[in-house]
This record gives C-alpha cells, structure tokens and sequence, in this order.
C-alpha cells in the first residue's frame, strides 16, 4: 500500500510539496492539534509520511460513500463529510475519536476483539462484515447502518495497521422497504388488509390458536345489493360506501390482534384469534348496527339511501374444523344462509 500511495504523490520540489500539503490539509479540515487527539495514533501519521496521508486524505474525501479510517487500537484517524453525518459530529471533532464509543452495547465486544486481533494472529488481511449494526449517534438516535471494516498493513514490517471502515445508511431503505411491504399488503381502496395477508394472518392465527387450545373465530361479511347501489347512484359513490363501510368494519375490531381485510369485491373479512362464538357475535352486531346507520347525505344522497351488509360466523374452538380452509368454508356457508334468510343477518355455523 505504502508504494501504490507513494506513486500517487507527484514527484515535484520540497517546496511544491509543502505547498501541496497546505493546501490538502486545509481542504480536509484536518490539522496536527485533530491528529493528537488519538492517545494511541499509530506512527503511520508521522512527519516524514505526510505525502502518503495526503494522498489518504484525498482518497477519503472525495468518495461519495461514508468512509472512515481508524488505526489499529480502533481511534478514528480519517473521516468525510458524509461519514461525520452518521456520526453526527463535525469532522474534526471526530478525529482521536474512538469508534466502538459510537456503537450500539451489543456490538462494542465484537469490534473491539477486532481490533485487539491485529497484534495477536499473523493475519495481515482481517475483514469484518458487511454487517448491520447500531449506531449511537451524537444526536441520541439510534441509526441502522450497514458497516463493513478492512484490515490493511501500512508498513514492510506490518508493525502498523490501518482499518478502513464504510458504512451505509440503512435506515431510510428499511423505511422504503417497511412502506413497500404494507402497501403489498393494502387493499388500495378500503385500506384494510388484503387479500393476501388475510390468507397469512389466518394461518398463523390457527397455528397459533390450535397450538395453544385458544379460540378462532371468522366473520364473512357481505354488502347486501351492492350491485343495485352502483347501478343507481355509480362507481364513484359505490367506492366512497366501501371506504365508509371499511372504516365502521375496522373500527369494530374487538382488539389490536385481530384483521379486517377487504375479502374482495363487496365482501369484508374478520379473523378473530381467543375470540369465541359470543365475541364474534357481538362484534358482527355491532357492525350491522353501525351500517344500518349510516347517511349518505354527506355523498349528496337522498336520506332514503340505506345499506345492509349479510355476515356469516364460524368459531373453532374444540377441535371440530381441521383446517383453516374449513373454518372459511363454514363461515362462508354461514353467510349464504344469511342471504338466504332474507339479508341484513347474522348467521352462525353450527
């Protein structure tokens, strides 16, 4: 490395050299009073190597990526601009710095046996990660980041060492990826669950509930007409009387560990996990309560427009469905019945 940085240094006058090292040192806010501030700096910043640290610094500070370098005791030599952002301390002020005081307790152990590593194996290239960690920034946040450190020897005699560290922002791209899976999951229209994480949540309801001997209960809703209600008043309005109704269905919900989802076209969904036939019952109540209340006047219909909404119930408690298919099944037959019976009821699979 100590070749490959010295040809990087033009072969110019002593005095074009000190002119060249001002102008560095100055461009990287890095001065002799920063580097004093590592107790354990390694030598390779000595005097006589300063057209190797500028050619470092130069390095550093002109990659777009956050990129630090520590010596071999862990302390913080070098840093750029967008590294220092993730630390949440100016650049100067982080030089002499040591790196595990800015990592979550967790990973302080790992890190520092890395760099306790050096002086005891005869490993010249130690590597550590990518790996995801926390960092503590200044800012008393807490900050995902991915951090990966390399190992590399300064000197013939690998007496020194430096280990260069770069990190990437995890936090927004989890937050980009968190929103990205809700939305896969959303029923772009209601807003509730879909029909896909409906079929997810109703597995690990019954794994769970079976496993445990908890009750399971689902509730099949249908809007009653439906058909009737787009034909009259349009499919502007019929979108409007989902999302109205979507937001009676969740607000029903008899705790946070239960779903609504929009089961598709006019029919909703309920899974009810250590819910049993009476809490069902009583939640489908009240739903059809609050439908049969609903106005429309609000759209600019005539106060005469009322909805209904058909609902079928089925509860595994004992051992008598032995798949969640069959408890969807049920329930589903449960609300034909409903229909059947004349629409605007509450029918419960026995």
């Amino acid at each position: 490395m100590t070749d490959a940085l010295t040809k990087t240094a033009p072969q110019t006058s002593n005095k074009a050299v000190n002119k060249t090292s001002n102008e560095a040192l100055t461009a990287t806010d890095v001065t002799s009073k920063n580097l004093t501030k590592a107790a354990n700096a390694s030598s390779l910043f000595a005097k006589p190597q300063a057209p190797q640290i500028i050619a470092l610094h130069a390095l550093v500070n002109h990659l777009a990526e956050a990129m630090f370098v520590t010596d071999e005791t862990g302390f913080i030599q070098l840093i750029n601009p967008e590294a220092a952002k993730l630390f949440g301390m100016p650049k100067d002020k982080l030089v002499g710095k040591k790196l595990t005081d800015f990592l979550s307790t967790n990973f302080v152990e790992e890190y520092q046996h890395l760099f306790d590593a050096w002086g005891k194996t005869d490993e010249t290239e130690l590597s550590h990660g990518p790996k995801e960690v926390l960092l503590k920034p200044t800012n008393g946040l807490t900050l995902e980041v991915d951090l990966s450190l390399s190992c590399l020897p300064v000197d013939e005699n690998k007496s020194h060492a430096l280990f260069v560290g770069v990190m990437h922002n995890l936090s927004s791209h989890k937050a980009e990826y968190k929103e990205l899976r809700r939305l896969a999951r959303t029923d772009c229209l209601t807003q509730l669950a879909n029909r896909h994480a409906f079929d997810e949540v109703l597995q690990r309801s019954w794994n769970e509930c079976v496993n445990h001997g908890q009750p399971l209960s689902l509730v099949i809703i249908d809007v009653d007409y439906f058909k009737l209600f787009n034909d009259d008043h349009g499919h502007v309005q019929g979108d409007e009387c989902l999302r109205r109704i979507a937001q009676v269905i969740q607000s029903a919900l008899p705790s946070r560990h239960c779903l609504a989802a929009r089961y598709g076209g006019e029919e909703f969904a309920l899974v009810l996990p250590g819910c049993n036939a009476h809490t069902a019952q009583a939640t489908a109540a009240r739903i059809q309560q609050q439908i049969n209340r609903l106005s429309f006047t609000p759209q600019g219909l005539d106060a005469s427009v009322r909805i209904s909404v058909s609902q079928g119930i089925a509860c595994e408690r004992t051992g008598q469905f032995r798949t969640p298919t069959a408890l969807l099944c049920a329930a589903d037959t449960a609300l034909y019945r409903a229909k059947t019976d004349g629409r605007d009821r509450i029918n419960l699979s026995q």
